[in-house]
Formats: C-alpha cells, structure tokens, sequence
C-alpha cells in the first residue's frame, strides 16, 4: 500500500468518525429536547401521577339534524405533598378561576362542558372548608388520590380529550394567593363515532 492511499484510508477513517461523533450528538440534543417538552410533573412542593385516564362515549340521536355525542372522561390523579402540608381546592373550572385544577377541551370541533364531578381520598389526607371552598389538606410525605370527572357534548365523528394545564393549591389556607403549578395533564383521546 502507498503512501496516498495510507493518507486517504486514514482521511476516510477520520471523516466516518467524526460523521458517527455528529451523529451520536444529534441524538443526545434530541433526546434532552424532547425531555424539555415534556410537561413537568412536579414542582418545589407537590408531584402528580396519573393512575388512570379513560374515555368513552354515547351517541345521541337528533331527528332533525346531525346526531351529536357525550363523552365522559375520567382522570385519576395522585398529588404527593413533598416538603410542607399543601391544601389543594376540591374544585375543576374551565375558566380562568384561581381555585383548584384549571382545564380545557381540545378537539377537532367545538365541545361544550355538561358536568364536571371531582372527589379526593387518601390516608392522612382531610378536608377543610374556608368559605366556600372545600380544600383536601395533604400532609407533607402523604399522597391524595383525586377522582375527577369531565362530561363534554360535541359533534359526531370529531374527536375530544380534555386537558388540566394548571393545579392551584396553598401552603396556607388563609393565604389569599395560590401558588400556581403550569403543567399539561390530557385525558385519552375519543372519537366521537
């Protein structure tokens, strides 16, 4: 073998690493975006998991027009108070209301909000009432299950899922202001067909 052809061996050699060194680079920035996208699931004070998220729905008929459909969604969610008791609102708005899990629908068409039903259990956990609001009071290291239940209507053959982008909750319930965790919940996505 010559010496031009030992020089371009090892220049090809040098280029197919330094392409796999590019490539293996790509694929770790990947991965640490995606990881960034993802919604958080924690913040300084509570942690969440999803246990369970389900849908289903009904078709129901109009003689005059398009039928149309229910969906029911249901989310079970485990909030852990990490550091300090935390008091969490038994309450689900569609609005932009400062109390409890914020939500909105997404979906191919317009869906409209029919019932919405929330409950919390969870051993050590207990309810408080301030006002009008009742409050599940997490002790530190202790976990709360909440069952929460969204009801929508919208149009046949579209489909829907509901998502909690935001849970209120207080370290003190006489405190006016909530703290504020941002997140991205979804429920399963139905086909309303």
């Amino acid at each position: 073998m010559g010496y031009n052809q030992v020089m371009k061996s090892s220049s090809r050699t040098k280029k197919e690493q330094a392409i796999k060194d590019l490539q293996n680079r790509v694929k770790t920035l990947q991965s640490k975006l995606k990881k960034k996208k993802e919604a958080p699931t924690h913040d300084e004070f509570i942690r969440f998991k999803i246990e369970k998220s389900q849908g289903s729905y009904e078709r129901i008929p109009n003689p005059d027009g398009v039928d149309g459909g229910q969906g029911t969604f249901l989310l079970r969610l485990d909030i852990t108070a990490l550091t300090n008791a935390v008091y969490v609102p038994i309450s689900i708005a569609s609005s932009q209301k400062p109390t409890g899990f914020i939500y909105h629908i997404e979906g191919t068409a317009e869906g409209d909000i029919y019932k919405t039903d929330i409950s919390c259990r969870g051993e050590g956990v207990t309810k408080v009432k301030l006002g009008t609001l009742l409050y599940a009071k997490i002790p530190a290291s202790r976990t709360a299950n909440f069952r929460i239940l969204i009801e929508i209507r919208g149009q046949y053959a579209k489909t829907y899922k509901c998502v909690i982008h935001r849970i209120n909750y207080k370290l003190d319930p006489r405190d006016a202001r909530y703290k504020r965790f941002d997140t991205k919940i979804p429920t399963k996505t139905v086909e309303f067909r």
